[in-house]
């Protein structure tokens, strides 16, 4: 009876993995994309449309490979590093339908588009989304607010919504308590690059945003803050100078500018109610595209970093002259798998400083090298933290 069992247990088996749903190589698809016909070229109007039918048509397989959800959530990150490419993903298609209308092209096409290179992207796309979201993000800002007899405050407009966007992004919010002593950024002078290590020694953190904000408030034709009032009118000019750095090496990711005036219908609203309200206004809608900035470059930063390796900041106790470091630095380079490479930094009193550049997260290295041995002499890893690792060799 229980081969039985055993035969009808192995049967339910193949059914069920036969039922599982299995993507094909291949779909066809039908899209339509549009173009404007611009000084008479119907030329270039025509292959534009024919591109967006295609991307279009990407887009729908990608919908039948991932969820709506993510393809909603994630849209700007796909659109860069997946859609752009849409072309590569197209093995043939057919044109169906050419038409022309109110100076617009419009084509409509059939094309089937492979499947195992667009998931794979995906995949890694969504990966990568996956990392961004558990960054922890530390935000350090001089702000200043200029009043129209020319009285310096200190102001925190652009931070808090910064803050607070970056926040319902995903993203960690560090207090920028902690960067107290380690980072400063003075009121009204150009932006200056901190320190590389003084970046990498901020590990409470994986990114930092730093930099100076201006906000001028304007008077009208030159009266007085009285009449401004009366008038219920609080224009607001000024300019913000940022820039972006990864803990893990301490270089720059980014660099964002921007000047603004509130007599500028980009800045959201009309300069009304109070100067506070019209510079809230104007970081609320202006934030919007740093935010936009700061992910593009984090996502770059994390995609070449999985390419190429992450920079891990490393502490070794327990070398005794600079022979054993350039020893240890030999151990790191041969011995341990993923490392690509060791640059060594300061050496004193028996405490050396290396950045290893690593394919992989910081706790996979540190249970490497806490299977490493020097010199017959045993590794122990004594701290973790972010992207640094302390490790000391036993005497």
């Amino acid at each position: 009876m229980s081969w039985k069992l055993s035969v009808l247990c192995v049967l339910l088996s193949c059914v069920a993995v036969a039922a599982e749903p299995s993507v094909p190589a291949t779909v066809v698809k039908e899209a339509t994309g549009e173009a404007a016909i611009v000084d008479g070229n119907r030329e270039k109007a025509f292959t534009d449309a024919r591109n967006a039918a295609l991307r279009e048509a990407v887009e729908q397989v990608a919908g039948v490979l991932v969820s709506s959800d993510t393809l909603t959530a994630n849209s700007q990150l796909l659109s860069d590093r997946v859609f752009t490419n849409s072309a590569g993903y197209v093995r043939k298609y057919e044109v169906l339908g050419r038409k022309e209308e109110g100076g617009v092209t419009r084509v409509t096409v059939r094309a089937e588009v492979g499947t195992a290179d667009l998931d794979k992207d995906l995949q890694a796309a969504q990966a990568l989304v996956r990392r961004l979201g558990g960054s922890k993000l530390l935000i350090v800002l001089s702000e200043q607010s200029i009043s129209p007899d020319k009285v310096i405050t200190s102001s925190s407009v652009l931070t808090q919504v910064l803050t607070e966007t970056f926040r319902k992004d995903g993203w960690r919010i560090i207090d920028p308590s902690f960067a107290a002593g380690k980072l400063e950024v003075s009121s009204g002078v150009s932006l200056s690059t901190p320190d590389k290590k003084i970046i990498q020694d901020l590990s409470v953190a994986d990114y930092v945003i730093s930099g100076t904000v201006t906000f001028r408030h304007e008077g009208v034709q030159g009266t007085t803050k009285e009449l401004v009032k009366d008038v219920g009118y609080y224009p607001v000019a000024g300019e913000w100078e940022l820039a972006v750095f990864a803990t893990d090496s301490g270089t720059q990711l980014a660099r964002l500018t921007d000047a603004f005036n509130s007599g500028n219908a980009s800045t959201g609203q009309a300069p009304v109610t109070s100067y506070e309200r019209t510079s809230f206004n104007i970081a609320k809608v202006r934030g919007a595209k740093i935010v936009a900035e700061v992910r593009k470059a984090v996502l770059e930063h994390l995609a070449q970093a999985e390419q190429n390796g992450n920079v891990v900041a490393m502490t070794v106790v327990g070398l005794s002259d600079y022979a054993a470091v350039r020893a240890f630095q030999k151990v790191l380079t041969q011995s341990v798998q993923g490392v690509r490479d060791v640059k060594a930094g300061e050496f004193a009193e028996g405490k050396a400083r290396f950045d290893v550049t690593y394919v992989g997260g910081t706790d996979a290295l540190a249970e490497s090298l806490g299977a490493t041995t020097y010199q017959k002499r045993k590794v122990r890893v004594t701290a973790v933290s972010g992207n640094r690792v302390e490790l000391t060799v036993a005497r």
